[in-house]
């Protein structure tokens, strides 16, 4: 996955501007006919859904003496062969905004407009996405949010895991195995036997080391059972005593993994876009897949959960753009253009049992329409384009 980051916008000082009759805002897009080359461009923001998934990597791996563990132990619930797993743990759904390739606009600006006036026409943030006119609001914050699709590479994460998993397996696994020969030796009538002594090491069979490490888990109950009830009738100190009960816990702890096994838990965190667009609307459009035995995957690849979201319109727009539809049109001189953002539920969904969904404000699905070019001072919510607050001067 590519690694994504997400700066958050720097957002400048409202600045003011009188809104004369020679001001006019134009639409703009790759069919408009430029009148000139005197003004200013902006753009509305369009809301961008970002989808954050957590995934839980879980890794089985089977202890050595796994096969032994009922019987010497009376463990049934280990873990019976090398496994690695996925499962979605965590779905957030959050937005941002954006400039809207679609929502550009040109303040043609008249001659007859003072340098002063010009200065403090409006404002704009880092991408040209208008913020308003007021200069007491005043914003410097700066903020910069670095994520990433992956934690770790679960490779890089492997190098020093599985090297102590284990580490007792390592103990002594060979012994000392004596032999006596006896050889007879007939001399004249007379039989001499002799007995010669041979050593040699053997490699403890898997049964063998499982009742080894068995016999010294009890050994460890044992000691802390003593270490505990006080049998041993030395005065220990609380810190020593609780430092050799830890110890003893530790190691009884390690011995057991041979038997049970070990399960390893990574969290793994993938991020997607998705900018909602009006011709598909409550239509569940794909975003990646899901499969337990590998975790995400591409839309093209074979096998898996096809992951989805769904925008559904709310509709609290809709007496707004009827009621611009029946208006009447003419060609005056426009003022600022603005957004009045639609109310949308957003759902993303692997099947019935895993899906999360919100509500949340999205642009473009919304209005677009004018202030009259009147004298103003205006503030927009930077997140949706819509206007926070008017001022008619």
């Amino acid at each position: 996955m590519k690694k994504i980051i997400a700066t958050a916008i720097v957002w400048h000082l409202l600045m003011a501007w009188p809104v004369f009759a020679q001001i006019n805002v134009l639409h703009i897009d790759n069919n408009a006919a430029p009148q000139t080359k005197e003004g200013i461009f902006y753009s509305l923001p369009r809301t961008v859904v970002k989808i954050e998934v957590k995934i839980d990597r879980i890794e089985n791996y089977k202890g050595p003496y796994a096969d032994f563990a009922l019987r010497f132990l009376g463990l049934k619930n280990v873990v019976a062969a090398n496994s690695i797993d996925y499962k979605i743990s965590d779905i957030t759904i959050t937005t941002y905004p954006e400039p809207d390739p679609d929502q550009y606009y040109f303040v043609e600006m008249g001659d007859k407009i003072s340098k002063g006036e010009k200065s403090g026409i409006l404002s704009l943030n880092d991408a040209g996405v208008i913020l308003g006119t007021m200069p007491e609001n005043i914003d410097t914050v700066s903020k910069t949010v670095h994520r990433s699709d992956r934690d770790e590479s679960p490779a890089d994460a492997d190098k020093d895991a599985f090297g102590e998993l284990f580490k007792y397996s390592a103990d002594v696994s060979v012994f000392e195995k004596v032999d006596t020969i006896i050889r007879k030796i007939n001399i004249d009538t007379m039989t001499v036997e002799r007995q010669y002594y041979k050593r040699t090491m053997v490699e403890k069979s898997p049964e063998q080391k499982a009742k080894e490490a068995a016999d010294f888990i009890s050994k460890i109950k044992d000691n802390r059972f003593n270490l505990i009830s006080g049998t041993q009738e030395v005065n220990y100190n609380k810190e020593t005593l609780e430092f050799m009960d830890t110890q003893l816990k530790t190691m009884e702890k390690e011995y057991l993994k041979l038997f049970t096994g070990v399960s390893l838990h990574k969290s793994l965190n993938f991020s997607y876009k998705y900018i909602p667009i009006p011709n598909q609307i409550n239509t569940e459009i794909p975003i990646f897949k899901f499969l337990k035995s590998k975790g995400i995957i591409d839309l093209d690849e074979q096998g898996g959960k096809v992951v989805t979201i769904k925008i559904q319109r709310v509709g609290n727009t809709n007496t707004v753009a009827n009621y611009l539809k029946k208006a009447e049109k003419d060609n005056k001189i426009l003022g600022f253009s603005y957004r009045i953002p639609e109310l949308a539920r957003v759902t993303v969904k692997l099947d019935e049992n895993t899906q999360e969904e919100t509500q949340c404000l999205v642009s473009q699905l919304g209005v677009v329409t004018n202030l009259p070019a009147s004298k103003w001072k205006v503030q927009f919510h930077k997140e949706t384009g819509g206007i926070r607050g008017v001022e008619v001067q």
